[in-house]
Parts: C-alpha cells; sequence; structure tokens
C-alpha cells in the first residue's frame, strides 16, 4: 500500500552528457531542419536541458520556446487561433483538458509515432492527438527543518488542520492545481468542503507552483499541496523539502504533447515528439525527476512506476465540460 508513504529524493542520477551519448535517434536518416516553436508551461530550468537533449540530436533544429503559465498559456494559443496567427508547432502543457478542448477545436493534427508502442493506452489519446510526455503528481510537501516526517500531514485531511502555516496553487492560475480542483469536487470525501475548509482555516492561496514551492523553501510555509518532481529538483540541489503520497490518493497528472494543426514544420514538430517519448528522451525526463511514459524506462530513484501509483480519479471529459462552472464557484469560496 503506497498511501501516506514517504519516497525520498537523491541527487539526479543521470547525467545529460552521458545521455547526449548513447542518443542516436534519426542519424542515419534525413534531418529535419530549421526553426520548431515550442510553446509550454513547464518550467524554464526543467525544459532547457530537455530542449538542449533535442538540439544535441536534431542540430539542424533550432527551438524557440514560448514559456507561460497554464491559463496564459491557454489563453494565447486561443487567441491566437481566433487571429489567424497560432505560431506554435508544438504544445507541452500540464493540463489534459485543455487538449481535449484543442482537438474537439480541430487545433490538433493526428500523429502516432513509432515510439509510442512503448507508451501503455491510457496515457495517449485514441486518435493519436496528443500523447503523454511524462508524468507527475501533486501531494504534499514539507519543510524538513520545520516538521519531521512523522509530524507531516500524510492526508489532504490532515493538510487542512495546517491552516496559515500551509499554501497552496491557485486553479484559476496554475493548470495542474485546476486538474487537482476537478478531482476533488468530484471525490465523495473531498469535494468543495475541502476548498471552503481550507479558505476558513487561513491557507494560503498563492498564483502558481513556482511561488508555493518557494514558500516552503523558504521556509514561510511548513506544508503546501506540492508536485514532486519540482521538490524532487529543489531536495537535489539541497533545499530542505520533501515530498509524501496522500492516503487518498496523489493528482496524478499525465502531461500531454500534440502537433497543432496549423504547424509550419511538421517534421520538426514530429522528431520533436518521437525524442520526447523515445527510451532516450524518456531517460532525460527521469534525469529531471519525472515518471516516465514509457513501460521500458524505470522511474527516478525514490519514485514509483506509474502504475504503482494512488491515485485520485479524474474525468478529463467531464473536466473540460465544466471549465468555467468549476472556476466561478471556486471564485466565489476564494
Amino acid at each position: 500500500m503506497h498511501s501516506g508513504r514517504r519516497f525520498g529524493f537523491v541527487p539526479s542520477f543521470l547525467r545529460l552528457g552521458a545521455i547526449l551519448v548513447v542518443l542516436g535517434l534519426g542519424c542515419a536518416m534525413a534531418q529535419p531542419s530549421g526553426t520548431l516553436n515550442f510553446y509550454t508551461s513547464m518550467q524554464v530550468d526543467v525544459v532547457d536541458d530537455i530542449i538542449a537533449a533535442f538540439e544535441a540530436a536534431y542540430p539542424d533544429v533550432t527551438v524557440d520556446m514560448l514559456y507561460s503559465g497554464s491559463v496564459e498559456l491557454e489563453q494565447r494559443v486561443y487567441a491566437e487561433h481566433d487571429a489567424g496567427n497560432l505560431t506554435a508547432d508544438v504544445i507541452w502543457a500540464a493540463n489534459p483538458a485543455f487538449f481535449l478542448k484543442l482537438k474537439e477545436a480541430g487545433m490538433l493534427q493526428a500523429y502516432e509515432s513509432p515510439e509510442a508502442n512503448m507508451v501503455p493506452a491510457e496515457l495517449k489519446d485514441e486518435d493519436h492527438m496528443f500523447i503523454a510526455g511524462r508524468v507527475f503528481n501533486m501531494g504534499i510537501g514539507y519543510n524538513t527543518t520545520q516538521v519531521s516526517e512523522a509530524e507531516a500531514p500524510h492526508s489532504w485531511a490532515e493538510l487542512l488542520e495546517w491552516g496559515p502555516r500551509a499554501a497552496l496553487a491557485s486553479p484559476l492560475q496554475s493548470g495542474t492545481s485546476f486538474t487537482a480542483l476537478g478531482a476533488f469536487v468530484a471525490n465523495e470525501d473531498l469535494g468543495w468542503e475541502w476548498f471552503e475548509k481550507a479558505h476558513a482555516n487561513g491557507m494560503q492561496l498563492l498564483r502558481g507552483t513556482g511561488d508555493v514551492t518557494r514558500g516552503l523553501t523558504s521556509g514561510e510555509f511548513a506544508v503546501i499541496k506540492g508536485i514532486d518532481y519540482v521538490l524532487a529538483n529543489q531536495a537535489a540541489e539541497g533545499a530542505p523539502v520533501a515530498f509524501l503520497f496522500p492516503a487518498e490518493g496523489a493528482v496524478t497528472v499525465a502531461s500531454p504533447i500534440g502537433i497543432t494543426a496549423d504547424s509550419k514544420n511538421v517534421e520538426a514538430a514530429r522528431a520533436f515528439v518521437d525524442f520526447i517519448v523515445s527510451k532516450a528522451g524518456q531517460e532525460v525526463m527521469v534525469s529531471k525527476f519525472f515518471i516516465p511514459v514509457r513501460t521500458d524506462v524505470a522511474p527516478p530513484v525514490g519514485l514509483p512506476s506509474a502504475d504503482k501509483i494512488v491515485s485520485l480519479p479524474i474525468d478529463y471529459d467531464w473536466l473540460a465540460e465544466h471549465d468555467a462552472e468549476l472556476r466561478e464557484k471556486f471564485s466565489e469560496i476564494w
């Protein structure tokens, strides 16, 4: 049983240089070239290494990255599309419901990567419009200088008891927090009542994941709703933080990547998707403490494989359908 179990983090055991030595993707084939416009909500310090590894494998392609928070990214994509000038070739974000809406709007194009056969069916769209490029979890983070593992909350219910010493990112700004909102609301043991109690108890609401994480590492907060890979990277750099999987289940996100219907560089876009879901690409992801989407790549030391995680159920179709309603209701509470 994994509920409430802590997974300790160790410094990254894979070095980017070592990974690049074994990258042999497309060496004997005609290489894609030109500029690849890449839109993402992934943290810049994480995605920079991923881009470097891809550009090393495909030296004729230059990745032009646009980073934005999840909500701002979604708004930009829709605004550019409505204006007839969506620049992105590839989009990689944290909210699967966003990709379902893009698919429904005809804004993605189908591509079945030859690497996708090693990715379980539940991590890819049945029509090949998108595929998970990483798996991560929202659970409970705590500052190890303030709280011992025994003292830390081991459930979402216990997190409520920490009042103003606890913090969470706003689901109105954070894609992962919005997914968590949907998961909580649909859970009869959590529901809207969890957020009402959190607000009443004085839990602090911050803009995004980065803000919450900085508050934890600085000691401003003792505990947070945190993300496993973010805290793992912080811990590897010496920050006094650790992560727990809550007893009720983590919010597990299979973060989708897809090619836009209007892509101006489809070959480079396909190469990028191939790289991300390839064994070598997933080893880069593991080096950044993401849980791999492939069945033939081991998870980071101290973290479980995707099929061993106890997770809250998430209905992404329902989440996409009730997007505005959920945001409005949350705004009324907080």
